[in-house]
């Protein structure tokens, strides 16, 4: 049976053999699982920074940090890593709510119904998002194809071939040597999808899901486990768009198989298919909430490039500038840009835990797309509940620092930015 610890971002896991007895905010973990983290932590250096070892009391400690869903670890535990979220709130509601909002996710393509499964761990909530998606597509039927076949068979089927007949039967004349195109499922993007359903398998241990994925062995039953998934991988790229059908399924597969591979490959090449960065997760959710429910969503732009910060350099601009979100109202241009960072609502007269290099950014933004009024938004926190008081770049230029919450309504939240810019 999988063995699953659940950790908040930035948080810290210890080994059980350093703490006798349990630390707030501190999951402690057995050393073997301790070990396997921090082995990964080495292997993987220079990954985002998703595992760093730190000491504290000489005693190594492990923080998590940028990355959010699921990391398989060598030694069979699964350790799920959820976003800081309100007190109150279910983090993994919060979290698959957020996915499906994120444009490189296949929870983009999810059912509604897997933001309500708080109680499921999150391994369970992907194999139930991947089983959904391969159920429709049996429901409408397996992709099949006509391939060519060369065989000798006691019918005269398709093309007969009279050279590799004298080659090949001379001595059998009851034999045909034929050529002719056979109908088959047997085909690179279904081998890809029998192979994840016979990997969850032997790794899934619920009741109902392992009849359901029972049942849909029995439907693939004619078609085999790719020898190679990566060599299938690339010839289903290159196949047309008869399987555009296939991505929702398609898409999970590739992440499950990769969670096989211990979610983090050693070496270079990084693959972290069930992590997520939790800084992209809030951008594009708090973007496409913004882009469905602000009033007149024609005046907003997502991800513009049309400005640079150096006008001129060799008779070219240099350095492009990419704001999260314009919005061009009548005389008035406000641009906003997210930050996945915790701020301090109540430190009158400090810096709240703002960044000096997000004011730089911000200010440069102003200045190239002529804007008056510049928004960064950040997660709402106990301590952060309402916009803090404007900053003044100079006489014209403002900035508004105010909080979106992921555990609300979408539309409220937008709602709310928008009741605020009119009031500014």
């Amino acid at each position: 049976m999988t063995i699953l610890f659940s950790v908040t971002e930035n948080g810290l896991i210890g080994s059980d053999l350093n703490f006798a007895d349990p630390v707030p905010g501190l999951v402690l973990v057995p050393d073997q699982t301790f070990q396997a983290l921090r082995q990964l932590a080495f292997d993987m250096e220079g990954a985002d920074g998703l595992l760093t070892v730190v000491v504290q009391k000489k005693r190594e400690l492990i923080r998590i940090r940028n990355y959010v869903g699921l990391l398989p670890l060598p030694n069979g535990a699964q350790l799920e890593i959820l976003p800081k979220v309100n007190l109150g709130y279910n983090p993994r509601r919060v979290l698959v709510t957020m996915l499906r909002r994120l444009r490189t996710s296949p929870f983009r393509l999810a059912s509604l119904a897997h933001t309500q499964a708080d109680r499921l761990p999150l391994w369970d909530v992907f194999v139930m998002a991947f089983l959904d998606a391969l159920e429709s597509l049996v429901r409408q039927g397996m992709q099949r194809v006509y391939v060519p076949v060369e065989a000798n068979e006691r019918f005269w089927k398709g093309t007969f071939q009279a050279t590799r007949q004298q080659r090949e039967n001379a001595y059998h004349a009851e034999r045909l040597a034929v050529r002719y195109d056979a109908l088959t499922a047997n085909i690179p993007p279904n081998r890809i999808l029998k192979t994840t359903v016979q990997f969850l398998c032997r790794n899934t241990v619920g009741t109902a899901t392992r009849q359901q994925l029972a049942e849909l062995l029995w439907a693939l039953d004619e078609i085999p486990e790719s020898v190679s998934i990566a060599d299938d991988q690339r010839a289903t790229r290159r196949m047309s768009r008869l399987f555009l059908r296939y991505e929702p399924a398609l898409r999970w597969a590739e992440a499950l198989l990769a969670g096989r591979a211990f979610g983090v490959q050693k070496g270079h090449t990084v693959t972290m298919s069930l992590l997520f960065p939790m800084e992209r997760v809030f951008e594009d959710y708090v973007a496409y909430g913004i882009r469905t429910y602000w009033p007149d969503t024609d005046r907003v732009t997502v991800q513009e490039s049309s400005a640079h910060l150096v006008d001129e350099h060799a008779g070219t601009p240099k350095f492009k500038l990419r704001p999260d979100i314009i919005i061009r109202q009548e005389g008035r241009i406000l641009i906003m840009d997210t930050k996945w960072k915790q701020l301090t609502g109540n430190e009158s007269g400090g810096n709240y835990g703002i960044e000096q290099a997000d004011l730089y950014q911000l200010y440069a933004y102003g200045k190239k797309y002529t804007a008056d009024d510049l928004f960064l938004i950040y997660p709402a926190n106990e301590t952060f509940q309402k916009p803090l008081a404007i900053f003044g770049y100079d006489a014209t230029t403002r900035l508004h620092v105010v909080p979106f919450d992921p555990a609300n309504s979408l539309a409220d939240e937008v709602e709310k930015l928008v009741r605020y810019t009119l009031s500014v």
